[in-house]
């Protein structure tokens, strides 16, 4: 039986400039991340992140980012999309090729 539990991890930082930081602050695991739990995802690792659903708090902002700003309140959905490339602009948004996945845990 999987086991799923609390851990701290490192800080993240910004990397690009259309990044944004949110501070969590509520969270919960979804439908999909009961795909993860029960193995039936096969690239799910030992460290992966669940819970990708949340709301929280703007501690951050890359450069570009123009429509968020520090203190912000947000909610975050499952499906987040660059807005600029091919697919995006054509409203595939769940095919964008654009967004960062989560780095492997070390």
């Amino acid at each position: 039986m999987p086991r799923v539990r609390a851990v701290q991890k490192a800080e993240p930082e910004i990397e690009h400039p259309g990044d944004a930081l949110v501070r969590v602050t509520r969270s919960c695991i979804c439908g999909s991340d009961m795909h993860l739990y029960h193995g039936l995802v096969p690239d799910t690792r030992v460290g992966s992140t669940f819970g990708h659903e949340f709301t929280g708090i703007v501690e951050e902002v890359g450069s570009s980012v123009q429509n968020l700003k520090k203190g912000d309140h947000v909610l975050v959905p499952f499906n987040i999309f660059c807005g600029s490339c091919f697919f995006c602009k054509k409203e595939l948004f769940s095919n964008c090729h654009n967004v960062k996945t989560p780095k492997p845990p070390r």
